[in-house]
């Protein structure tokens, strides 16, 4: 058990750092030396620094030493008192520094507890932190207004126009791989107005404004109804506009305003000012590009089952709701082909009535070729929910929210089953079968079970 307890030790590190005696010698000291000496050692150890640590160790050595040799002659006995009158001399010289250093001193801690701080309190070897992530962003973007023309400005063909007013820059969007989320998008946008027009030269262009935006971006125009709440705020209604689903696709949202053209071009001399750049009220959407999604209940293993298929490594708790996020993974084949699988937050029954925010969770499975449902079959003799009742409240949830996930290729896989003590190959082997029976050997996606 000494040589467990040392390798145990050796890979907590910092989380049993406090039972363990820090002194010049280091760790050897403390699981290789008697329990005599150790008491002593890890006593004297905690007052001071390394250097003072290791003579006071030498000289309690060489005190037992002597106590051994001399247990025969009856001198024993003073020797113990002189010993203890050491020790608490030495402890009068620094109390305040001894009480400081941290270090408890007790029992080793038992296998049991070891186990139990490794599997519970300690689940994750490091903290996986997750982004924030932003789906739905409403945004008001305002273009450039043009600019005015310089008074009494003549029209020439050979110098185009001296005087007129800069065009104002447009607003527009485009798509890059690069961006996941609308995190990093403002809600305000503002293009560059263009420059007034002085002398024989012309005002300069204002510069458009481009807005970087993820890949599976919906875009629409929130317009207004013409009603109001009863608090008398406007209620717009969104208008489809655009969808953004190739890298660098872009789409003008907000045109800039045309620069101004002085009197001198016109007959009848009144001329024409810059014109103002459009403004919108924009409601953007984000559905993420991805060929499977994982769809299954709280604590399920879609998480861990993503991380084992592909290299998206993000936190794996053993509590619910340890995903908050959906997360994309990429898996890639030897012939090249790619297949992009999503792992999203759990849901629960209602789900397509936004309960738990089962409606944002579940949009993310709009753009997806198949669904794969996730299931917990480690559920002991006396499971509260049956297997096959919940792989019918998972599909009977995503069917509600989008029909057409009705029409799409699905299959169901079963997690944790290395835990045999909860009885997990005798539910998926029921789930196996029941599903079979319901929908028949033509169901391709059950005659395969993936564990």
């Amino acid at each position: 058990m000494a040589v467990a307890g040392g390798a145990v030790r050796r890979c907590l590190g910092p989380l049993l750092r406090g039972t363990r005696a820090v002194g010049a010698r280091g760790e050897a000291q403390s699981w290789g030396t008697p329990p005599t000496q150790l008491v002593r050692q890890q006593r004297f150890c905690s007052g001071g620094s390394s250097g003072s640590g290791s003579g006071i160790a030498t000289a309690t050595t060489e005190t037992t030493e002597t106590l051994a040799d001399a247990a025969g002659s009856g001198i024993a006995a003073a020797a113990s008192e002189t010993l203890a009158d050491g020790l608490k001399a030495q402890d009068d010289v620094r109390p305040e520094r001894a009480r400081n250093t941290g270090l408890r001193m007790g029992a080793d801690p038992s296998a049991a507890s070891v186990i139990e701080t490794m599997n519970v309190a300690d689940s994750e070897s490091y903290p996986r932190l997750q982004k924030p992530f932003i789906d739905r962003l409403w945004v008001v973007a305002k273009a450039g207004n043009g600019g005015n023309p310089a008074v009494n400005a003549v029209r020439s063909p050979g110098l185009k126009g001296p005087g007129y007013g800069g065009h104002g820059g447009a607003v527009f969007l485009k798509a890059s791989r690069l961006i996941e989320s609308f995190l990093d998008v403002p809600e305000k946008i503002k293009a560059a107005h263009g420059g007034d027009g002085h002398e024989t030269h012309r005002g300069k262009h204002g510069g458009d404004f481009c807005l970087q935006v993820p890949m599976g971006t919906i875009v629409r125009e929130r317009v207004w109804s013409g009603e109001r709440t009863e608090e008398g705020r406007r209620i717009f209604i969104p208008q489809f506009r655009y969808q953004l689903l190739r890298h660098e696709d872009t789409f003008v949202i907000c045109k800039g305003g045309t620069g101004g053209i002085g009197p001198m071009s016109f007959k009848k001399r009144d001329g024409r000012r810059g014109t103002p750049g459009q403004r919108g009220r924009l409601e953007l959407e984000l559905r993420i590009l991805n060929d499977v999604t994982l769809i299954g209940k709280p604590n399920a293993g879609k998480t861990a089952l993503l991380a084992a298929m592909s290299r998206a490594h993000t936190r794996i708790g053993p509590e619910e709701f340890s995903t908050t996020r959906p997360h994309v993974g990429v898996i890639t084949f030897r012939d090249r082909l790619e297949v992009r699988v999503c792992d999203l937050p759990g849901i629960a029954p209602g789900a397509h009535e936004d309960k738990t925010m089962g409606r944002r969770i579940l949009r993310h499975t709009y753009r997806s070729r198949a669904l794969v449902f996730v299931v917990d079959v480690a559920r002991g003799e006396q499971s509260e929910n049956d297997v096959l009742d919940e792989v019918e409240m998972l599909r009977r949830e995503a069917c509600l929210y989008d029909p057409l996930n009705n029409e799409k290729p699905w299959m169901v896989i079963g997690t944790k089953c290395d835990m045999l003590h909860r009885d997990a190959l005798f539910h998926l082997d029921s789930l196996h079968f029941r599903l079979r029976a319901r929908y028949g050997r033509e169901a391709g996606a059950f005659d395969e079970r993936l564990v």
